[in-house]
């Protein structure tokens, strides 16, 4: 029984050997199909740079497992240093080497013996016979109505009742009393004094004044119209001067105020404006500079509130929408972190990390496009770092302006 167990134990060790050995030969190689690829202490590109290799060179993997999809960690012997060291490399600068495996002596001779055989004569098959399906029955097609009217439907007048006209009362007034007039003295007529005088009171209907319609005088021929004899005064009128045209105010106003991101801003900020009316303007802005949002692969480097002032010329052009300018200004343009390798200490790096705020000038041209109180800003141009730092590599850089405008 004792005899047994120890033999089962001993083929169990057997089998983890070979389990064991079968798992380091299935450990994969990569090899270097770029010009020149770079290895990194981390993984990421914004990490310290540990060497570079040539096209080429068999690096082996530390993990089958990609580090964040797509970095490879590997281990290789460095001739800079001298010692075989570990790194990260990008997977766009490597292939995955396949090891192809080898044939067995039995195998090779199956093979050998099968390329010795003639070819097999292929045999013709004959064609299948395709049967005719039977055509389908066609619908007749569907009758189409359509509608066309016979006649237009009578149109009816109906009547509005008229308004009947009122009488005035002020026309139906009694006549003054005819009245016998005494003749002469002169003249010899005895009138009986016992016959009374009659008086005798009658109505008449006087006719309505009629309506005149007096048209206004023509715009163009006021004195030729015949309504203008009217109105015409006695006195020759004088020519009335016009009244100046008030035109509408151009160009940017007195202040400015922007919302937006660029150069003249510090990054995302605001900035403001005082615009002089021999084409000057001087600007000032101040911004949150989204470092984290630039270098997202690193977790160590800090925003930084930037500030800038500098001085716009527009140019002299006719317009009140459009207003050209060139911006000259000094200010914050950008923030740079580096991680540096300090030392290597028993195979493994001793890094730090430094960031640094450059500032500097910077030349703009842009535009300015105004509707009302509100308008639009936009500038490109370029900026030249004058911050010394070691680890800077180009000072020149390109730079912009975009913001939202409102006019005061």
């Amino acid at each position: 029984m004792r005899k047994r167990l120890v033999i089962s134990i001993f083929f169990i060790l057997i089998a983890g050997i070979l389990l064991i050995s079968l798992h380091s030969a299935a450990v994969k190689q990569v090899r270097v199909i770029a010009d020149r690829a770079t290895i990194y202490s981390e993984p990421a590109r914004s990490s310290a740079r540990i060497d570079v290799v040539e096209k080429g060179t068999v690096l082996t993997l530390f993990q089958q497992n990609k580090v964040r999809d797509v970095w490879y960690y590997i281990s290789f012997q460095s001739p800079t240093y001298g010692a075989r060291i570990s790194g990260f490399i990008h997977e766009s600068a490597v292939e995955v080497v396949v090891e192809r495996p080898t044939l067995s002596p039995t195998r090779k001779i199956a093979e050998r013996e099968k390329a010795a055989l003639p070819p097999e004569k292929e045999v013709a098959v004959p064609p299948k016979i395709e049967k005719k399906a039977k055509p389908e029955p066609v619908a007749p097609p569907r009758p189409e109505e359509t509608l066309i009217a016979s006649r237009l439907p009578q149109t009816k007048v109906l009547k509005v009742p008229r308004r009947l006209p009122q009488l005035r009362e002020a026309v139906w007034k009694p006549l003054a009393p005819v009245r016998m007039v005494e003749p002469p003295k002169k003249a010899e007529i005895r009138v009986d004094e016992k016959k009374p005088v009659k008086l005798i009171e009658t109505f008449m209907a006087t006719p309505l004044p009629r309506s005149r319609a007096v048209g206004l005088p023509a715009k163009g021929k006021a004195r030729d119209d015949r309504a203008w004899k009217i109105v015409q005064p006695a006195a020759e009128p004088q020519q009335v001067k016009p009244l100046p045209k008030v035109e509408p105010k151009k160009g940017p106003g007195l202040f400015v105020l922007g919302l937006g991101y660029g150069q003249s801003l510090g990054g995302a900020g605001v900035s403001l404006q005082f615009n002089t009316k021999a084409g000057f303007a001087l600007h000032g802005g101040l911004g949150y500079y989204p470092t984290t949002l630039i270098y997202s692969e690193t977790d160590w480097v800090k925003n930084t509130i930037l500030y800038s002032a500098g001085v716009k010329y527009y140019l002299p052009v006719k317009s009140s929408i459009l207003s050209p300018y060139v911006d000259v200004q000094y200010g914050g343009l950008r923030v740079e972190a580096a991680q540096i390798v300090l030392g290597v200490w028993e195979y493994t790096y001793v890094l730090g990390q430094e960031q640094k705020t450059l500032w500097g000038p910077s030349v703009l041209a842009g535009a300015e496009f105004r509707k009302g109180r509100f308008g639009l800003n936009g500038a490109v141009g370029i900026s030249y770092a004058l911050t010394e730092w070691e680890y800077l590599k180009q000072k020149v850089s390109f730079s912009f302006d975009l913001s939202f405008l409102v006019h005061f």
